[in-house]
Order: structure tokens, then sequence, then C-alpha cells
């Protein structure tokens, strides 16, 4: 890796702050287990001024969907759940699924955690489509246009199961509360709430110290604002840590986009994953397990979209031949945050932000920089 390559990202990351794309920008990249590069700019609570620093904490939403993903693995491997056994074995509520099809109901086929894991389970989210089904989600109130509705995912499970699916499970992707299902699936097998699951079996392993669906008192010093994109000289605010905030005083502890956590202890888990399918003794999961994970679990038609069981699957040209490609690892959350695991060159890069409808032009010009950096031996 040419490092001095790597600090020639410290002037693009203040460019993407000076043109006001960004409100606040923090990069690590691991290489080869080791971090080469971190660097952090811009105003972490654009309300009180402050600015970011390298404890600093973020809304990383849905790339809590690896994490859950990761738990549930962790259970089947330990044997107390298995992929492809129908669901309702851990959620009687959804014993008796049926699909609308038109104007009439059809039963379903049985869910399968295979299915939930990889958002082929026929459910939705409710907030963004119109769908019959979407529509019967806001109607009874498990979520609006934003928020979750329902206190608990265990009061999520009782809605989705007294409602039909969008479509037979196993039928095709759609993006839904599948993760938030899959959080309340751990709870009930591990007997232990999903947060704390995840405290034992997760993050104390990894000597992750970071990762909050509840943000406390004493660490909102490192925990900011959430903004949407710059318009009328400001970036309007959509989140505060002080005023009707989404990330404190929470019950619905959601395995779809309910973390928040500092880069440095997400690396360590997106670093796992990389560790795991390298076969080291300190992974959480066993290789064989990580390499299904990484599975295209979609139709052979879906090429141009694939993904695995809570990590999508992207192909990138390999930065030494062209007419190659390499198999990267990914996912991002609604605040902007994206991060990426390429085994072929033993990296892992994670890339925060706090911006609803961030756009793609800095995490293009961030993976660019990198692969230019890697240097062939």
């Amino acid at each position: 890796m040419n490092l001095g390559k790597l600090e020639a990202l410290k002037p693009v990351m203040q460019g993407w702050i000076d043109s006001k794309t960004l409100p606040n920008a923090a990069v690590m990249v691991l290489f080869r287990g080791e971090s080469v590069f971190e660097h952090h700019v811009g105003t972490l609570d654009l309300e009180l001024g402050t600015t970011v620093r390298p404890d600093s904490l973020y809304r990383i939403y849905s790339m809590t969907k690896p994490v859950a993903a990761v738990a549930a693995m962790m259970l089947v491997e330990d044997g107390k759940l298995a992929l492809d056994d129908p669901i309702a074995n851990v959620l009687p509520e959804f014993s008796d699924l049926e699909v609308l099809v038109g104007d009439v109901k059809m039963p379903a086929r049985p869910m399968t955690l295979r299915h939930l894991l990889s958002h082929s389970s026929g459910l939705t989210y409710g907030y963004y489509g119109d769908t019959a089904i979407d529509r019967l989600y806001r109607e009874r109130e498990l979520i609006d246009d934003w928020d979750y509705l329902v206190p608990t995912t265990h009061d999520l499970v009782v809605g989705l199961g007294a409602l039909p699916l969008l479509f037979q499970p196993g039928e095709r992707f759609h993006y839904s509360f599948a993760s938030d299902v899959v959080s309340e699936i751990v709870a009930r097998v591990s007997g232990m709430r999903f947060d704390h699951y995840l405290t034992q079996s997760l993050w104390q392993p990894l000597g992750i110290e970071d990762a909050f669906f509840d943000v406390p008192e004493s660490e909102l010093a490192r925990f900011g604002t959430n903004q949407y994109p710059h318009r009328n000289d400001v970036f309007p605010i959509q989140d505060t840590p002080r005023v009707d905030p989404e990330f404190r005083d929470v019950t619905f502890i959601s395995g779809g986009g309910g973390l928040v956590m500092s880069i440095k202890d997400f690396g360590k888990f997106a670093q796992s994953i990389l560790n795991g399918l390298e076969g080291r003794d300190d992974a959480v999961l066993q290789k064989s397990t990580i390499q299904e994970m990484l599975k295209n679990q979609l139709s052979a038609e879906s090429d141009e979209f694939q993904y695995g069981l809570g990590f999508g699957i992207r192909k990138r040209p390999d930065p030494f031949d062209q007419t190659q490609v390499i198999n990267t690892y990914y996912w991002g959350g609604a605040a902007g945050t994206s991060f990426w695991i390429d085994p072929d060159h033993a990296l892992v890069v994670v890339f925060f932000t706090q911006l609803i409808g961030a756009p793609n032009e800095p995490v293009n010009e961030l993976a660019t920089a990198i692969y230019d950096a890697v240097e062939r031996h």
C-alpha cells in the first residue's frame, strides 16, 4: 500500500466539506489487518458547532443489517437455528402467513431465515413503497414516513404476522423489515435482548465499546446532528440529540437500522468478517459460514445486483487487470455511511458521514484513490 497516495485523500476530504457536499466525513482504511489511513473532517453537531473527532459517534442505520445477520449466523453455528427450517418454529406468529395476489389471499410457502437474511421473505418496509401491503403497514401503524410506530420488535412481529406478504418467500429481492424480524428471532432463541446478545457474543469478543442503540447521556458530546443536503446556505437538520431524538430512550432495538457506532469499532466488525474468510482462530464465525453469507442468494438472472446473507456483492474492475473483476462485499446506511470488504486485496474500507441523501461521488472518489494506492509486487 502506497501510504503517500493515501495521504492525498486528506485534501480531497476537506474539499467535500469546503464545497458543502458533506457536513462531515470520516474514512478508515484497514490493509492486511492494520489501520493504514484514518482521517476525520467537518462539523459533527451543526447546532453546537462541535467538530468531528476520532471517537465521534455516527448513525449507521442499515449498516446494522450485516451485524444482525452475523448475530443470527452465530446461532446457526451453535445449532440453535437453521437457515432453511420454517421460521414459524421460532415465530409462531408467522405460522399461517398468506400472500396477497390481486384481491385474493393465498397460502404462503414457509418463510425461512435464509429468506429473511437475503431480503427475499415477501415482507416490505411500508415507508417508501405504495403497494397494497405497504399501505396496510401504514394503516396498521407499524411505520410512518420514517419512524417505527410499534414499541418493540415483538410488537412488530405480531403485527406482520397478521398481514399478508407482498410475494411468496424466495421469489425475489425486496428490501424490508426482515432484519428487524431477525433481531427478534435472535432475542427469542438466545433468551436475551438483542442488544445484550450483541454485547456478550460480538462486541466483547471483538473489543468493541462504541456500539449503541440508545446513546447514553455520558456519550452525547461525541454524538451530533443528522442533516439533509445543503440548500439555502444551510444543511437542514433531520435529527438532533436534543429535540425528539431518534436514538435516545429507545425501546425498539432495531436489527434493521438501530445502531450508532464509532468508525474505529465498525472497522473492527468489518475486519472480523475478513479474518473469518482467512480462517483465523479469533474470527467470530467459521470460514464456511462467512463464505455462505457472501454467496449470491438471488436468482441467476440477478447479475446486475447480487446479495448474500446480510451483505451486498459488488463486482469491481481489478486495478491491475481491467479485463478481470473482483468481488467486494458491502452495504450502506441512510445517513450516507458505507463500507466494503475486499478479500482479494486484504482491504476493509469504512466511510462515515451524517447526511440523508448523500451523493455517491465521495465514495467513488475514495475507492479510486484507495485502489490507486494498492501496489502490485
